[in-house]
This record gives structure tokens, C-alpha cells and sequence, in this order.
């Protein structure tokens, strides 16, 4: 027969089997936010979802595309106080929570796209980098270029002069805002989820956007010219509740931070073939893609540097990471 003893050591053993065992066993959600709709970020949310689903079973990805989590604002907010695990999104709406976040608009920097990707691979960019708004419960776990700016606009460009006057939607950085002051234009920031209908009122007459998310929002339909400026990228970050990961044991936190790594790569040659598509798209539907004058992108740039030249002299940490990062740049070289 067996005693009471043995009934009482039974139990507590069966408990913590039922309890799941070691604390890492514990399955934990993750959910991923972003603005946009079939692009290179949503891309990243799918394939990082696929990739740590089949690798690891403590975390669950849940993705939420094309503002399902709320406007850009909240959404930065939900990683912030912890109610959202991750959001992929523009550097620039970043800016607010860490100035530091501005250095990916200083547009000088980024001109040169191979060097760019060859920056963001290295340890030495992304130890400076996921520091950025920790202060603010964020950590930044993976960087790269989305794709390079365009300008849409209802009527076609022909010069900077064309934009003088025009109403256009910018992200929410000085470092788009007093470019487009500089050029006399009014500068409008506002959500993406407000962009088609501004275009289709006549709020706005032309918009800054990345050609995929303008291609898959149908922009072509309300403003139907399309100039890309290759030397100007987007540039966007996965970030993430820095209280979440640091909830995880080691080896899982570990493990996130290495598949948004790997992600990353696979997004970076994704996204360029997707520049492409989105082009041809554009173009098929009514649209008209026209090419940048070489003096034209020089006169932006130089616009876009005296612009904004003031705004990095006038804060210190931007400073000093425009400093470390073209330190970096020039060491590759």
C-alpha cells in the first residue's frame, strides 16, 4: 500500500509538472506592430514570426499590419508603457522619445547605399545603436534601409521650384520639416492612415513616402506622379519593449535578438527586389515614375544640409552620434 507519505510527495511532484517546469518553458507573446501593408516591414513581421516559431517555442508572434494597433503615435506609446512588444516603424517617429533617433535623417550620412548596409551589419553601429531610447523602455533590435524617399505629388516635377507652395506630408522630423520650409513649401505631418484621404481632398498636394508603401496604398490613384531620390533612404528599426526582453531568460532574449538579426538580412535583399516591384506597380496602374535629374538631388542635398545644419549643432547627443557614425563610415572606407 502506499502511505500518506508518499501521496504527499506525489503530488507536489505532479504540480510542477502541471506548473511547466523551468521558468524559460513558459510560452510568452510577443506582439508586432506596424503602419504598413504588404511592404518590407510587413515582410519582416511575417518572416520573423515564421522564423522564431520554428526555431523556439517560448515565444508567440502575433503580427498586426497596417495601423491594426492604432495610429503611429499609439503605437509608439504601446511599446513605451509595455502594452506592445515590438513595432517596426520610421527612425523619425522616434525622434520625440530619443534625439538620438535623428541621426538616421541626416540624410548626408546615408547617400551612399552599399556603405549604408555595410554600417548597419557591424557591431560597431548596433552597440551604439540599441542603447537608443532605453530610457524610454525601448531597444532597438534590428536596422535597416527600407527603401529610398520619394516625392508624390498630383502634378509632375520638374525642378525644386515646383515644390514651392505645395502642402506636403512629411514625417514628423525637423529634418523633413525645415527641408521642405527651405523650399517653400508648407511642411504637413501626419499618420499614414491619414494620407489617402488628405490626397483625395486636396489637404495635401504631395506626400514623402517610401514607393512601396505609396504602391501599396494605391497613392497613384489621387497623385499620380512619382520621383525617386536614391540618395535619400528611409531608414526604419524594430522597436521593442526593452522590460520584455529583459523578461526573458538569457538564452531566449539571445535567441529574438538573433533571428531579428537574421530577418534583417533576408528583408534588406527583399526590399531592394521590392522597390522594383512596387515601381512596375505603379507604373501598370496609371502612375508615372519619373526619373530624378542629377542637379535636382544635388540641389535637394545641399537644401536638405543647410537646412538642417543648425538642428544638429544645436543638440548635443545628435551631434555626437553624427560624429561617431561618420567615424565609422570613414573607417570602413
Amino acid at each position: 500500500m502506499i502511505n500518506r507519505r508518499q501521496v504527499l510527495v506525489g503530488g507536489v511532484g505532479a504540480s510542477a509538472l502541471m506548473l511547466g517546469g523551468p521558468a524559460h518553458a513558459q510560452q510568452r507573446t510577443l506582439k508586432f506592430a506596424s503602419a504598413t501593408l504588404n511592404d518590407v516591414q510587413h515582410h519582416y513581421q511575417t518572416r520573423f514570426k515564421e522564423k522564431l516559431e520554428a526555431t523556439s517555442g517560448d515565444v508567440a508572434v502575433e503580427v498586426y499590419p497596417a495601423s491594426q494597433l492604432g495610429p503611429i503615435p499609439r503605437m509608439v506609446e504601446g511599446v513605451m508603457f509595455g502594452t506592445i512588444e515590438s513595432f517596426i516603424t520610421a527612425t523619425a517617429f522616434l525622434s520625440q522619445v530619443d534625439p538620438r533617433f535623428q541621426v538616421f535623417d541626416v540624410a548626408a550620412l546615408f547617400r551612399d547605399p552599399e556603405a549604408t548596409r555595410d554600417l548597419f551589419a557591424g557591431e560597431a553601429f548596433r552597440s551604439r545603436v540599441r542603447t537608443f531610447g532605453n530610457a524610454q523602455n525601448i531597444e532597438p533590435i534590428s536596422t535597416f534601409v527600407h527603401s529610398p524617399n520619394t516625392i508624390i505629388s498630383k502634378r509632375p516635377i520638374g525642378s525644386l521650384d515646383d515644390l514651392s507652395g505645395l502642402k506636403i506630408r512629411v514625417l514628423g522630423t525637423p529634418f523633413q520639416i525645415e527641408p521642405m520650409r527651405a523650399l517653400g513649401a508648407t511642411p504637413v505631418p501626419m499618420p499614414l492612415s491619414e494620407v489617402m484621404p488628405a490626397l483625395q481632398t486636396g489637404t495635401i498636394d504631395a506626400v514623402i513616402s517610401a514607393p512601396t508603401v505609396a504602391s501599396a496604398f494605391r497613392y497613384y490613384d489621387a497623385a499620380p506622379y512619382m520621383m525617386m531620390v536614391e540618395s535619400w533612404p528611409l531608414i526604419v528599426t524594430v522597436a521593442t519593449s526593452r522590460s520584455w526582453l529583459n523578461g526573458l531568460p538569457d538564452d531566449v532574449r539571445a535567441h529574438v535578438v538573433g533571428v531579428a538579426r537574421e530577418t534583417e538580412a533576408e528583408a534588406v535583399e527583399w526590399g531592394t527586389a521590392d522597390v522594383t516591384r512596387a515601381a512596375e506597380a505603379w507604373a501598370t496602374n496609371g502612375g508615372e515614375v519619373v526619373p530624378i535629374d542629377p542637379s535636382i538631388e544635388a540641389a535637394l542635398q545641399s537644401t536638405i544640409a543647410d537646412a538642417t545644419a543648425s538642428l544638429i549643432a544645436a543638440s548635443a547627443p545628435l551631434s555626437e552620434e553624427v560624429a561617431a557614425l561618420s567615424g565609422i563610415l570613414a573607417e570602413a572606407r
